[in-house]
């Protein structure tokens, strides 16, 4: 009996997960580490940021949550590169997302390219702006599906059972579109340096129907701010920043502070934080980085009904940034 009570629960809950993955885009706790997943306005304007500008920066990120609740986890894996042209910047990531044992996986592959609206002579304030367009592909195998008519009240779940269900296609591929807008200033004698972005995802509402009738993707609204401050002459950065994301009336928030400590006569920085997801889970975040180049581990731990059956153990993610350097004359 609680073998199968067990069961229900599991596939309530993957249904339920499958569901909102539909419905919403997937997110990720390292947010400032996909900076174009975030807003378009980012492509090539990492060299704002203080020190040396990179000629290019090459950025991955893998994500690996609910292990506990089923066999196979829920998988987000980001790639994306990105290059500053004088008041230019052009960029282009690959997101793939596969949601466990449905193998429902959806694969945004998107190009774009942002401008410098402020002029380079302005130094404190860069204002930027930034379109993407892009393909947006989502595939299931219907074979990987349970449904309730295959359940047996004897015996459990029986997957050859026939579910009586009737798939239009199980593979659909569509035109997307993002567009965003991105202010940060930028002052090397000032402690408190602020920005503010926001961003339309899916502008031209995709359609998702596997069964022929529209359903169209909801946009994504993204609101990203915060501050870099500088203590202790520059030697500790502290990142105070926030994410919201609001997609057909499903709405995210999640406030994260980092800190940077430089290490003495040396190009590292250790990174340190914290952050928490409203009403889903805490997370915590160690790194390192060199010069340009960062590297990031985070761990969620789910505070949400979900943890009786997870065992608060929600997320792995691993992220990494490299960025090339102009060679000094």
């Amino acid at each position: 009996m609680k073998t199968k009570i067990r069961h229900i629960i599991l596939l309530v809950s993957a249904a339920l997960i499958l569901s909102n993955a539909r419905s919403q885009d997937f997110h990720v706790s390292q947010y400032d580490m996909t900076p174009l997943y975030i807003n378009p306005a980012l492509a090539g304007m990492f060299n704002i940021e203080r020190g040396k500008p990179g000629d290019f920066r090459l950025m991955g990120n893998y994500r690996s949550q609910w292990q506990k609740l089923q066999s196979k986890p829920f998988t987000s894996a980001h790639f994306a590169f990105d290059k500053p042209i004088k008041r230019f910047g052009v960029g282009a990531y690959i997101m793939d997302n596969i949601a466990g044992v449905s193998n429902y996986s959806t694969v945004n592959f998107i190009v774009g390219g942002s401008y410098s609206i402020t002029k380079p002579e302005s130094e404190r304030h860069y204002l930027t702006t930034g379109l993407q367009i892009g393909l947006l592909h989502r595939k299931f195998g219907d074979n990987d599906l349970l449904f309730s008519s295959q359940y047996l009240n004897s015996s459990g779940l029986d997957a050859a059972i026939d579910d009586g269900e009737n798939f239009e296609k199980v593979s659909m591929l569509n035109f997307d579109s993002n567009l965003g807008i991105f202010y940060k200033y930028n002052n090397f004698f000032a402690k408190f340096n602020p920005f503010i972005g926001l961003a339309v995802y899916h502008l031209n509402t995709p359609n998702q129907s596997v069964t022929g009738m529209s359903s169209r993707t909801p946009m994504r609204f993204n609101v990203n701010a915060g501050s870099d401050i500088y203590i202790l002459d520059d030697q500790v950065k502290l990142r105070p920043s926030a994410l919201y994301m609001y997609q057909g009336k499903a709405q995210e928030l999640n406030m994260q502070l980092l800190i940077f400590y430089k290490v003495k006569n040396t190009e590292y920085e250790l990174i340190g934080g914290t952050a928490y997801r409203m009403k889903e889970s805490v997370i915590v975040h160690l790194g390192i980085k060199q010069g340009q180049s960062t590297f990031r581990m985070s761990y969620d731990i789910v505070t949400s009904s979900l943890q009786a059956y997870s065992g608060k153990r929600g997320a792995v993610e691993l992220g990494v940034i490299y960025s090339g350097n102009k060679k000094e004359k």
